[in-house]
């Protein structure tokens, strides 16, 4: 997660919803942003929330009572760092992020062969059985994990619809203050620019409704909180 905390702002980047692009607005626009962890720009809320407390001294037997502490705060409208942070993340279709996650992975080309084994799996495997060990062996987190839901940063959290992301960050910028980018970077991707998804999704065959489940958050809920543009939605709390 990349944290500013001069401006109380941070970006939650789920991989392939537009992050890296988000990402070098989000340097450009707060100069004293950094990663919490350097060699991880995907770390999810929850991590990163528990690294920001190790950072700023609460003993872990303490944890608890620092985050009721902070409940009680921002009920009184008292703002408590780190629970005052406003947090950016963007969501897509799962089906769509997974096939660019896929492709993704099998064109990156890495210094030395990665070890984690849903990366393994599409670089040698056909997209089917990516797919089972994504949505079926919970090879990858699901939004509402990465991005903590109903956890202390939540009714914080603005959470960007990755097809209209330039009105989108537009309009949250407008509710959190800061200014909107003048342009924002296409980076990372698909190399034709578009993707046949049928092809992938008769591939899936029964393992869309995996999908489906997997991800019923999203479609459920998710899909009508994302802020497309105009007034942003806010978190339920």
């Amino acid at each position: 997660m990349l944290v500013s905390r001069k401006h109380n702002i941070a970006f939650a980047h789920y991989p392939k919803t537009g992050g890296s692009s988000m990402h070098r607005w989000f340097l450009d626009s707060f100069p004293d942003a950094e990663l919490l962890v350097p060699l991880n720009c995907h770390l999810n809320i929850p991590q990163s929330l528990d690294l920001l407390h190790c950072r700023h001294g609460w003993r872990k037997m303490a944890s608890r009572i620092n985050r009721e502490a902070g409940r009680v705060f921002r009920q009184a409208g008292m703002p408590v760092w780190p629970w005052s942070l406003r947090v950016i993340g963007v969501l897509r279709d799962p089906f769509e992020m997974i096939v660019s996650l896929y492709e993704y992975w099998r064109r990156c080309e890495y210094s030395s062969e990665p070890t984690e084994e849903i990366v393994l799996c599409a670089r040698h495997c056909e997209f089917r059985d990516f797919l089972s060990a994504a949505v079926v062996g919970n090879g990858i987190q699901t939004y509402e994990q990465f991005f903590g839901y109903g956890g202390p940063l939540w009714s914080n959290t603005r959470l960007l619809d990755f097809n209209s992301l330039t009105p989108a960050l537009e309009a949250v910028c407008e509710e959190f203050g800061v200014l909107p980018p003048a342009q924002l970077p296409v980076l990372n991707a698909a190399p034709n620019g578009q993707r046949n998804l049928d092809r992938y999704r008769d591939e899936a065959g029964p393992l869309m409704l995996a999908v489906h489940r997997r991800f019923r958050w999203y479609y459920a809920e998710g899909v009508h909180r994302m802020v497309r543009g105009g007034k942003p939605l806010r978190a339920a709390a």
